[in-house]
């Protein structure tokens, strides 16, 4: 297991890396401001559908049906079921994006509230344009659902990278020599929809490599198309859910100027996590535990989830402390340049320190559900994911009647989707032990507690390191401040796994153990 989260976790890091690379270039052009706010807004809409229906509902069903038909019926049956469904698939988005191309200023008003007149313009403007991003990175998440199936991992990570490095080359090669800035936000605009075109050439060609065949079929309503339909509706409902809390965050967020870029910059950040462990790890359990239950092999089953848990943990408690540590000198070492502001990264850096606190609870969220989806079971999720909507959705009000469109704004709606966020976690850590599937061992508790205490000394470490080096960490050169920041951040990780080892939380020889069973 190890080894194949590493391979996710190794290309999800690239892709994190030109993805902070983006984001700077971003920043420097377009700020945190207006002008960031409308590209945000553009961006966020098909990230959303991305999230919500590819990533979110249609993959917590669909592999589990596809993992159960490769291990109990072979490739034949699996091959076919896959056809039948992206042709589906297809079809579904193709309408999808037409109706939102047709109504895009109704759902982009609806979205961003706090736009005036000319900003909400120039928003729906760019999201007619990103739009079609959704049809190419659902088909993407699809297609990486059967490859992840037959553990192959490396290509759908690195279609993200591929995302990223077109953005940098519009970034780098077109947006300088254009003229007005509005013009400038609509390149980039186009580079997600040619992004999303070299994401699924990448996938394509690895799903031909693999020797996995894809048969256009008619689509029919055939037996197991309303079974993934059925385990879909409360799948889309669940992933729905779990972006309101961000997306109510940014609605509450868009009264304050520069309110949604605060928010987008820091969970920009706060995604790090998540997205080396939590998504990681989801994307390598889902497989292996819906295989190992079909063979009624039930203890290795729970045996991957504990482990999975554990593995994240270890990394999602020091980076909450290191986050939380080194929120504003990681948001102005990286994004203060050009029209992004020191006063702005300061917004942002509390905005960051608000969802670090939320960060263990996000990555856990991943490892669990994939316990619930495995089973075939996407009702629980749903149920647990909308009562911390309903618990985000008044902490963000009371977040606005309390802040008002104040510089802190985006700050309370950070912290009240971290809330929200331990209330989800809490409600799947106890569903799961209801059922009997979850029985956490005394050592894996001994161990929880031996990561924090590594993590607090580390915590105290970077913070010692970030005041000695303060003065270098806002300097004005990005390009001093980023290996300052790095250096300082290197430090507490060898401190953090040197105490790890020490207390035996997780010792190398551990860590050297699981790579090899993983082989």
């Amino acid at each position: 297991m190890l080894k194949s989260l590493m391979t996710v976790s190794g290309f999800t890091l690239l892709s994190r890396i030109t993805g902070f690379l983006r984001d700077m270039l971003t920043s420097y052009y377009f700020g945190a401001g207006t002008l960031g706010d409308t590209w945000v807004a553009a961006f966020r809409f098909p990230n959303l559908f991305r999230r919500v229906l590819g990533e979110g509902a249609f993959n917590s069903a669909f592999v589990p049906l596809y993992s159960g038909k490769l291990a109990e019926e072979g490739k034949g049956a699996a091959f076919d079921f896959a056809s039948r469904i992206l042709v589906i698939l297809s079809l579904l988005l193709s309408v999808l994006c037409v109706v939102s191309y047709i109504f895009m200023a109704p759902i982009t008003k609806a979205l961003t509230t706090g736009f005036d007149a000319e900003k909400l313009a120039l928003a729906t403007d760019l999201s007619r344009i990103t739009v079609s991003y959704l049809f190419f990175i659902c088909l993407v998440a699809a297609l990486s659902g059967v490859l992840n199936s037959h553990k192959k991992f490396a290509a759908p990570a690195f279609s993200y990278v591929s995302l990223n490095l077109v953005f940098l080359m519009g970034l780098m090669g077109v947006v300088p020599f254009v003229d007005g800035l509005q013009n400038k936000v609509s390149v980039m605009a186009w580079c997600l929809p040619i992004g999303g075109f070299v994401q699924l050439v990448i996938v394509l060609l690895s799903a031909w490599r693999t020797g996995i065949k894809f048969v256009p079929k008619v689509p029919k309503l055939d037996s197991d198309t309303i079974k993934l339909g059925l385990l879909m509706g409360p799948g889309l409902v669940s992933a729905g859910i779990q972006q309101l809390n961000l997306l109510v965050g940014q609605w509450v967020a868009s009264f304050q100027d520069g309110g949604m870029s605060a928010i987008f910059y820091s969970d920009r950040i706060n995604q790090l996590p998540l997205g080396l462990i939590g998504i990681a790890f989801g994307v390598v359990l889902l497989p292996d535990i819906t295989q190992k239950l079909r063979k009624k092999q039930n203890k290795e089953a729970q045996l991957s989830l504990q482990t999975g848990m554990t593995m994240a943990m270890l990394i999602a408690l020091p980076a909450m402390l290191g986050m939380m540590v080194l929120a504003e000198p990681i948001i102005y070492g990286i994004f203060k340049a050009g029209e992004f502001t020191a006063e702005q990264a300061q917004v942002a850096g509390y905005a960051l320190f608000a969802f670090a606190l939320g960060s263990p609870a996000y990555v856990m969220s991943k490892v669990l559900q994939p316990a619930y989806f495995a089973r075939e079971d996407t009702k629980t999720p749903m149920k647990f994911t909308l009562v911390s909507a309903v618990v985000n959705s008044i902490l963000c009000g009371i977040a606005f009647l309390v802040l008002g469109k104040g510089g802190q704004l985006s700050t309370g709606c950070a912290l009240a989707t971290s809330v929200a966020g331990w209330v989800n976690v809490s409600l799947l850590l106890g569903g799961l032990k209801k059922s009997g599937f979850l029985k956490l061992s005394g050592e894996f508790w001994k161990r929880l507690g031996k990561m924090l205490v590594a993590s607090m000394v580390m915590g105290a470490i970077v913070w010692c390191g970030a005041y000695m080096l303060d003065d270098i960490l806002h300097s004005d050169s990005r390009w001093v401040r980023i290996p300052v920041l790095a250096a300082v951040g290197g430090a507490g990780v060898v401190v953090y796994f040197i105490v790890a080892h020490l207390t035996k939380a997780m010792t190398f020889a551990e860590l050297k153990a699981g790579f090899k069973k993983s082989s």
